[in-house]
């Protein structure tokens, strides 16, 4: 397919010649008579495409009583781009074509392999797929409010419920949709760095998360990690979080230094970054034949190094990610030796309060720290004194996250 065709569709006119030269070849280009199915309802998801030229219809419950015209659609519309976000799921709807048509058609894994070379596509997708959504669910208020306008006060009031209760259950599958999307974005299984423990523990408060850590193998052996939080919860801080892990891996894969690393992926971030919000961020980068860690903070909780009992903060300081351009990052550097390890956390433990508007604080981590051998179970015993400090009737209002890196003394 030639570039001048994505050069007019919205999606893609931000990108440049040399990206658009790229992203071409991967897409089919087809053309179709009118009257030709597309998608079938209940179809596997397994491709999007792009319409070039002629419109086409997406309909509910084709050749049925409850049949129902959605949408129509026209050039530079997207079809189908939920298979990007939930692989393998059914459509939820039969798009045909209205008139003669040209489209250009990819693969979801296709895509994805392209998404990872271009992350700026990615926010510009999540945009759009956004944009999409919010119309939709215009359109279908609209449609209830038609429908319900013969009906007697009774009758609406009985209707009004039963349409809260669908959008309710609509919400909540489109969430839990979401939270699998964002758990496949975490590592999938944990590093196995020999002579060493790695253990991670992701807890949302919400259906979705603003918090997410990662880690990056580099081929002379060294381990990159990292751990993030994004300003917010629910669906907005979860949007955040996936663009951000998008640009740290791509940064991550030219850089080595931790601060320069910080330092590229705050200036990628900062021209898109929605209003008041912003992402703090550690990068560590280990080498565990030396137990030497390198590491940068972009105003993230600092991380706690414990040895011989001691329990002690790290520091190193800079302005979180997205916020203000122009920055540079405090690199400072710590040995971990045998029988020592080290806590990398979210602000959801320490900034969680009691009944007494008591925060939980990092000296209080600190101090539960010591109570026990740093092994990888500590987090179980962090999650039981936190339950003891904010009580039974405690609801979780933000995210905890924790990576717990230990280097077992020798027998």
């Amino acid at each position: 397919m030639k570039p001048d065709l994505l050069r007019d569709v919205p999606l893609f006119a931000h990108l440049s010649e040399s990206e658009l030269s790229r992203l071409a070849p991967a897409f089919q280009r087809r053309a179709l008579p009118a009257g030709t199915i597309l998608f079938r309802e209940g179809d596997p998801g397994d491709r999007f495409s792009i319409l070039l030229s002629g419109e086409i219809e997406i309909i509910k419950a084709l050749g049925t009583a409850e049949e129902r015209l959605l949408a129509v659609l026209g050039p530079g519309d997207l079809l189908g781009e939920m298979s990007l976000l939930d692989p393998g799921g059914l459509r939820s709807a039969y798009v045909r074509a209205r008139s003669d048509i040209e489209c250009a058609e990819i693969t979801a894994q296709v895509f994805e392999a392209l998404l990872e070379r271009l992350p700026a596509l990615t926010l510009r997708l999540v945009r759009e797929m956004n944009s999409r959504l919010r119309r939709s669910e215009a359109d279908t208020i609209r449609d209830l409010q038609v429908k319900n306008q013969a009906l007697t006060q009774a009758y609406l009031d009985l209707q009004q419920a039963q349409a809260n209760l669908i959008e309710k259950e609509k919400l909540e599958h489109e969430l839990e949709i979401a939270r699998v999307i964002q758990e496949s974005m975490l590592p999938k299984q944990i590093p196995d760095v020999p002579g060493w423990q790695i253990t991670a523990r992701w807890q949302p408060a919400r259906a979705v998360s603003g918090d997410f850590y990662d880690f990056l193998p580099y081929p002379d052996g060294r381990l990159g990690m990292l751990i993030a939080d994004v300003t917010g919860k629910g669906v907005p801080a979860a949007l955040v979080m996936a663009v951000t892990c998008s640009v740290l891996r791509s940064v991550v894969g030219s850089e080595t230094s931790p601060g320069a690393i910080l330092e590229r992926v705050n200036h990628l971030l900062c021209p898109s970054m929605p209003p008041n919000m912003f992402v703090t961020c550690l990068y560590g980068l280990l080498d565990p034949a030396s137990g030497i860690l390198r590491f940068a903070n972009a105003g993230h909780n600092l991380p706690i190094k414990v040895a011989q009992g001691i329990v002690q903060k790290l520091p190193a300081t800079g302005m979180p990610l997205g916020l203000l351009p122009g920055m540079t990052y405090q690199e400072n550097e710590t040995c971990l030796q045998p029988g020592s390890g080290l806590l990398l956390y979210t602000d959801g433990i320490t900034e969680a309060h009691n009944s007494n508007g008591e925060i939980f604080g990092v000296p209080h981590l600190q101090a539960c720290l010591a109570e026990v051998p740093f092994r990888p179970e500590v987090v179980d015993h962090l999650l039981t004194r936190l339950d003891e400090f904010t009580g039974t009737d405690w609801e979780q209002e933000d995210d905890l996250t924790f990576v717990v890196l230990t280097y077992p003394a020798t027998v």
